[in-house]
């Protein structure tokens, strides 16, 4: 009977996992503060720091969405 053999497996995202906040604030820069906060309680403020602000933008449609990944979004 032959021994068991030791294998390592590894898994990565098929998607790039993003996350979006809405917020409201006066300024682009008050608004990365804030959704920066809201990372933070999220995943934790050791796990926000791996994480950079990629992207803000003014929204003006009252139709919120919160996207976990690009795959799967969740209207709130």
């Amino acid at each position: 009977m032959s021994k068991p053999k030791e294998y390592r497996v590894s898994f990565i995202p098929y998607e790039t996992l993003q996350y979006d906040y809405v917020v409201e604030a006066k300024d682009e820069d008050e608004a990365q503060d804030l959704a920066n906060k809201e990372l933070q309680f999220s995943i934790g403020r050791d796990a926000s720091k791996d994480w950079e602000c990629s992207n803000v933008e003014e929204v003006s449609n009252a139709k919120w969405r919160w996207k976990i990944s690009n795959y799967k979004e969740y209207e709130i």
